[in-house]
């Protein structure tokens, strides 16, 4: 009786196949397809966040994506183009909060894992900007109202960073307009994520050459009788008149281009902003700094 020692388990498969007319060229042949019968993996979504109102391109990257069938941001489908095997270019769609994008191709699904999340973040809007006025030196102090100012990472006049700004509020954002060229530009509020207000007409400001500026106003209190004194320091106030809120000052000395001292009129109690007029213009409001206050008992 002969015996047979199994040396090798390929052998085997090898002598099985050729019992079954099956080469052992078409075995590794379709052992090799099985091997790239591999479900699709996301390793990184770039960016990894956009509006809520979608349309951002967003490059997905990972391994076996080239026979994609669709692509998911959460539950929602999304535009694409399958690029290479290992990159995929999608147009997120409109969405809320934190979703997984998932790959779908003939060999199966994407599995959820961290690197696949993107995050819908909220657009900020402007709807008013007050002064829509200032001079081309900067220096204003403008306030910009409007909804969703959470997380700003910068606000802009036109192309220019403001100078420095303020988040009092998700409905409020206090900024200092930055030297400009003479013109209108839209102000515009960016916030974590990338995401940018709109422009429309509410958000303009314009720049106006050699506009005088109030920097500041010394002994802004006094009694509603009037007659204080006070010191007006600012930049183009040559040839100024003043008016403490619709009153105009009775006596004004102009002493540079940087200061005046102007009397204050007779006034109701109650705070007013002080203005400064020469032929180009009239100085922007600039609250607090630019505030007078009348009181029944004086400073």
């Amino acid at each position: 009786m002969k015996r047979f020692v199994v040396t090798s388990v390929a052998i085997v498969m090898a002598t099985s196949l050729g019992i079954l007319g099956v080469s052992s060229g078409a075995f590794a042949h379709q052992r090799g397809q099985h091997a790239r019968f591999v479900a699709p993996k996301v390793v990184s979504v770039t960016p990894n966040h956009g509006p809520l109102t979608g349309g951002t391109i967003v490059q997905i990257k990972g391994s076996n994506l080239v026979s994609a069938s669709a692509v998911d941001f959460g539950t929602v489908a999304a535009s694409f183009v399958p690029r290479t095997k290992h990159l995929i270019q999608a147009v997120a769609p409109a969405g809320t909060g934190t979703v997984d994008v998932r790959v779908t191709t003939n060999t199966g699904r994407s599995a959820i894992v961290p690197a696949d999340q993107f995050s819908y973040v909220s657009t900020p809007v402007i709807q008013s900007v007050r002064p829509r006025v200032g001079s081309t030196l900067g220096g204003n102090q403008v306030t910009i109202s409007g909804a969703d100012f959470t997380n700003v990472t910068a606000v802009d006049f036109g192309s220019t960073p403001a100078t420095d700004f303020l988040v009092d509020s998700p409905n409020a954002i206090t900024a200092v307009a930055p030297a400009h060229a003479a013109g209108t530009v839209d102000v515009t509020v960016t916030i974590l994520g990338g995401s940018t207000s709109p422009m429309d007409s509410a958000d303009e400001y314009t720049f106006v050459l050699n506009l005088p500026v109030v920097t500041s106003v010394v002994f802004d209190v006094g009694n509603v009788a009037g007659s204080e004194q006070v010191t007006i320091t600012g930049k183009l106030l040559s040839g100024a008149t003043v008016d403490f809120g619709s009153k105009p000052s009775p006596s004004v000395t102009v002493k540079s281009s940087t200061m005046v001292l102007a009397t204050a009129p007779p006034g109701a109690a109650g705070t007013v902003e002080v203005t400064v007029h020469t032929s180009k213009g009239t100085s922007a409001l600039d609250p607090p700094i630019d505030d007078y206050m009348y009181t029944a008992t004086g400073p």
